[in-house]
């Protein structure tokens, strides 16, 4: 056991947790008519429609994306500033050297703060406006229905779905895309200083690649059905409580 690589029995260990997780994900089934989820629309498509609202705001964004560059190069430069100001403290150094490097160093995080500040705002007005967008839409198509379909949807159920699915699409747009956009140029700029650092261990990390993708994909299936139980039984108890308040007004 003590001439085993470390690595290799790492990989087994996550070779064989994979292999349990695609078993059980395979294994489940997904009910969505159990769920109160009978879609006939795919993800495509909800996210050509959603596009649709954010395409009249396409300049904010590209403003966004710009301002987010300079946030991605601030994390991937700082650890460079500082393994060089670590490196300058640890042998013979001049002072000047010093604080023009702490200067850098400070204005890089200023400029960093100041950009993540203007982005942020950006987004929630931006955010904001499509939300409501989306629920003058959803106002409209509410009235557009006849009495029979009124009566057959609760109250409760309509006024979940208008105010809390909106708010979830609201953090999408403000908060998911841009973090998940930001992620992955630096991940893409980390990748690269790894390689020009050391190639060969980075080659030897990426190995584990396959694997977390694998736990993404599972996560995802797993966390989307438990994500729709919960707005399922939310949903249930504002209808519940809207219908039986009302009846006892």
């Amino acid at each position: 056991m003590a001439n085993v690589n470390p690595l290799l029995l790492v990989g087994a260990v996550i070779g064989v947790v994979t292999a349990l997780l695609v078993l059980a994900c395979a294994l489940i089934k997904d009910k969505k008519e159990t769920m109160g989820f009978e879609r006939t629309m795919n993800d495509g498509e909800i996210l050509r429609r959603l596009a649709g609202y954010a395409k009249p705001y396409w300049a904010k964004f590209v403003v966004v994306l710009f301002l987010m560059l300079f946030s991605i190069a601030y994390d991937i430069i700082s650890p460079l500033i500082v393994g060089a100001l670590e490196e300058l403290v640890s042998g013979e150094f001049e002072l000047p050297r010093l604080f023009a490097g702490v200067a850098v160093y400070a204005g890089v995080l200023v400029f960093s703060m100041a950009s993540t500040y203007f982005q942020a705002v950006i987004l929630q007005r931006v955010g904001q406006r499509i939300i409501s967008d989306l629920r003058e839409d959803l106002f409209t198509h509410i009235e557009s229905l006849s009495h029979e379909q009124l009566n057959e949807i609760p109250v409760g159920k309509l006024v979940t779905r208008v105010t809390n699915d909106t708010n979830a699409i609201s953090m999408m747009f403000t908060n998911l895309l841009v973090t998940l956009t930001k992620n992955i140029f630096v991940i893409l700029g980390i990748l690269v200083a790894m390689l020009a650092l050391n190639y060969e261990l980075t080659l030897m990390v990426l190995c584990f690649v396959p694997f977390i993708v694998i736990f993404t994909v599972i996560f995802r299936k797993f966390s989307r059905r438990a994500y729709r139980k919960v707005k399922d039984a939310t949903t249930d108890i504002n209808t519940y409580l809207s219908e039986n308040l009302s009846g006892i007004k």
